[in-house]
């Protein structure tokens, strides 16, 4: 089965008109490589939460936004640090064997697998804003994230381009 593409996707939800979606497909085309969520975000037509909420809906993941979660202390020692930085992902909590982990790639399976393997956990992965994740880094976990994956890079393995 064919998942729907982002801008389909954005437009049932009501976060972008038809011609929304040609103007910013017509700039994407001029900016090669570019990803369209990224060009929707820098033309003003979305916000990076609209599209994160699309790309969950496409890869059926689903979304936490982590602004207003509480961290405790003891979330800090779930994953090692390496980990959090390197996946751009943070650990919320463990029940018995279940680790909740909010990343800005759930579907990179290598990730989870690493994760899985250091903490001897089941992951059940959410998907948040690169943006959100790296501020909750920053104000909790005391980390500088100098760069974060583009919006939707990786999620899917493909970087099929929008038509």
């Amino acid at each position: 089965m064919l998942k729907k593409r982002i801008g389909e996707i954005l437009i049932e939800y009501g976060a972008v008109t038809r011609d929304q979606l040609e103007k910013a497909l017509a700039e994407q085309k001029k900016q090669s490589g570019k990803l369209l969520g990224k060009v929707l975000i820098d033309m003003g037509f979305v916000t990076e939460e609209d599209i994160v909420v699309a790309l969950a809906t496409q890869f059926n993941v689903p979304y936490l936004p982590i602004g207003n979660v509480v961290l405790n202390e003891s979330t800090d020692k779930l994953i090692p640090k390496e980990l959090i930085q390197k996946y751009l992902c943070i650990p919320l909590e463990r029940i018995g064997n279940l680790l909740t982990v909010v990343m800005a790639d759930p579907t990179n399976e290598n990730a989870i697998r690493e994760i899985e393997e250091v903490t001897k956990s089941k992951v059940q992965a959410f998907v948040a804003s690169s943006s959100e994740i790296a501020t909750v880094l920053r104000q909790h976990f005391h980390m500088d994230v100098l760069s974060t994956p583009e919006l939707g890079e990786g999620l899917g393995k493909t970087k099929e381009r929008q038509k």
